[in-house]
């Protein structure tokens, strides 16, 4: 899998590659999002790690342009910026994940590996050929393709896996330890913070294709639940 590394920080760059490569990646280092966007156009990319604040812009705008051709590109932020709303907004721009850092290498590979299983197809065939309908919504896992009333939601492979569980159990309470460790395989975060991110760029996209907002609602201090009335389902 061909990783792009995107990252002036030269030694932060040299930690991720020599990471990336013990867990078979092909990695190309890029040290500007110019740089970047300057590859994707000779190459495109399987994955891509961005960190945040770039010398020539933002890793936010780097997101969109590389995505703007390959929606399923996947795409783990990298940034000192840990406070929950920079973590949201981080998800918000199409990110499947957001790693502060210093971080630990191990963690770093689990990531990516996690996000990967999704976004390159990788993931348990079962999963992976899934088609769920509801209230208007229709997610074919395979894709992903996520429509609300026929209308393309571009939802990134995180965000359709999420809607996906959301929706299979309508009305249940999904909590934050049963997502993440759905749609991550794993238990490793302190809080909720990268769900939320998650959920709350899901809300948005759903809101601007016309869906009611009291499809996704909070539980608070436990999770989330799909709700929509009798006729709607």
């Amino acid at each position: 899998m061909l990783t792009l590394v995107v990252d002036d920080d030269e030694d932060y760059a040299a930690l991720i590659e020599y990471t990336l490569k013990r867990g078979g990646h092909e990695v190309v280092k890029a040290f500007s999002a110019g740089a970047a966007l300057s590859f994707s156009k000779r190459r495109a990319p399987d994955f891509a790690i961005v960190d945040v604040m770039l010398p020539d812009g933002s890793g936010f705008d780097l997101c969109r342009a590389l995505k703007a051709g390959a929606n399923d590109l996947g795409v783990v932020f990298l940034s000192t910026l840990d406070a929950p709303g920079d973590i949201v907004q981080g998800l918000e721009q199409g990110g499947d994940d957001y790693l502060t850092k210093p971080f630990h290498p191990n963690e770093l590979l689990a990531r990516v590996s996690a996000v990967a299983r999704r976004t390159t197809g990788t993931a348990n065939t079962a999963r992976s050929i899934r088609r769920v309908e509801a209230a208007g919504i229709s997610i074919d896992s395979s894709e992903p393709l996520v429509t609300f009333r026929g209308r393309d939601l571009k939802c990134t492979p995180t965000e359709a896996e999420l809607l996906s569980e959301l929706l299979s159990y309508p009305g249940e309470v999904l909590t934050y330890e049963y997502l993440t460790s759905r749609i991550w395989g794993y238990l490793n975060f302190q809080d909720s913070t990268l769900l939320k991110g998650h959920v709350s760029a899901v809300r948005q996209k759903l809101h601007e294709a016309g869906a009611p907002d009291r499809y996704i609602q909070t539980i608070h201090n436990v999770g989330y639940s799909f709700v929509a009335d009798a006729q709607e389902a």
